[in-house]
């Protein structure tokens, strides 16, 4: 990487360097020229100027991402902390709505409005666009329905034996309540919104900056954070371990969405992944999920979901020799480098 390059700001639009590299179309059917999607490309920020509004304004279009988190991990985790501090944790319904309130007014809202102010209305709508895209190949909906949720249970029959009841009928009759509405509910509410936030917002932006790879390690333990009311609520000491692991096992797992929503463009497909692992392991809050009523009572079959995105990032990571995006990545607009080049002026005169 270049020195100039590496100057770069998160949230600007930096000129690609056109370097090549080997392709990878011919690696797997997946890993197609025509899938490959310019994180910078799908932007479509529009030109804003820097120097207009208030303090506050300017502030956030220098820094987009810094206001992002300085409301996130603030504001944004008000409520969930006041159920856990309150010693409610344990109220299912409590915690999961705090955790859906949280997730619209600590993540997406802000998302939204820093994403209006420093880009431009046309960048807002380009999210909106990749928050509702459906239209992708057949084998994402299987990787989602049927890859994501085999190798979590893999993973579950790993770590907890043979289930209690292993009779077909059982296991059949299960899928309805204890997958598929665990999977619609927290999709719904939470895993869609959060992931048009941490990927189409946070990740997208970072890898603009550092490019795709950097990006999934240092969105790992920013995200790992947001669940920092969570794992307080088993104690000090087992939380910060339990935080600290979530923040090695989501570098695989940022790893795998960054190369899914990189290829597709779509946020929809990308908190549909999301959710199918969260449906198949722990549920969505109130409803069990598919391994959890499997092992009732055997906590550590909830982490399989984290330990199986591990497996297929882990893939991802060999597979595309690293690098998550296409060699024939196109070059971000010219309206967005001359946005980027304002805001670099506006910094350096500050």
């Amino acid at each position: 990487m270049s020195r100039e390059s590496s100057a770069r700001w998160p949230g600007t639009e930096p000129p690609r360097s056109g370097a090549s590299s080997p392709s990878d179309a011919d690696v797997i059917p997946l890993l197609t020229k025509e899938q490959t999607v310019s994180a910078s490309a799908m932007r479509e920020t529009s030109a804003v100027d820097p120097a207009g509004g208030g303090a506050v304004v300017r502030f956030i279009r220098r820094r987009p991402l810094v206001s992002f988190f300085l409301w996130a991990y603030t504001v944004g985790q008000v409520l969930p902390w006041s159920v856990t501090a309150a010693g409610l944790a344990d109220r299912a319904w409590l915690m999961s709505g705090s955790v859906v309130v949280s997730t619209f007014v600590g993540l997406l809202l802000p998302a939204l409005v820093i994403t209006r102010i420093a880009d431009g209305p046309e960048a807002l709508r380009g999210l909106w666009r990749r928050a509702v895209k459906m239209r992708v190949g057949v084998a994402w909906y299987a990787a989602a329905f049927l890859l994501v949720p085999a190798v979590t249970l893999a993973v579950g029959v790993l770590v907890g034996g043979g289930p209690p009841d292993r009779s077909v009928r059982f296991l059949l009759s299960t899928l309805g309540p204890h997958f598929l509405l665990p999977l619609l509910v927290t999709f719904v509410l939470i895993n869609w919104w959060e992931e048009v936030t941490w990927m189409g917002f946070v990740q997208a932006r970072l890898q603009d900056w550092r490019g795709p790879l950097l990006a999934a390690v240092l969105v790992a333990p920013l995200f790992a954070l947001q669940h920092s009311s969570l794992a307080a609520g088993q104690g000090l000491v087992p939380g910060a371990v339990l935080l600290l692991l979530l923040a090695v096992l989501a570098v695989p797992f940022r790893i795998a969405l960054g190369w899914a929503y990189n290829r597709t463009g779509s946020l929809f497909l990308v908190g549909l992944i999301h959710a199918a692992g969260n449906a198949t392991t722990g549920g969505d809050g109130v409803n069990a999920g598919y391994l959890r009523h499997l092992y009732p009572g055997n906590s550590n079959v909830t982490m399989a979901h984290l330990l199986a995105m591990v497996l297929l990032g882990l893939l991802v990571l060999i597979v595309t020799r690293g690098r998550l995006l296409g060699a024939d990545t196109p070059k971000p607009p010219e309206r967005s480098r001359r946005a980027a080049a304002t805001a670099h002026a506006t910094k350096d005169e500050s």
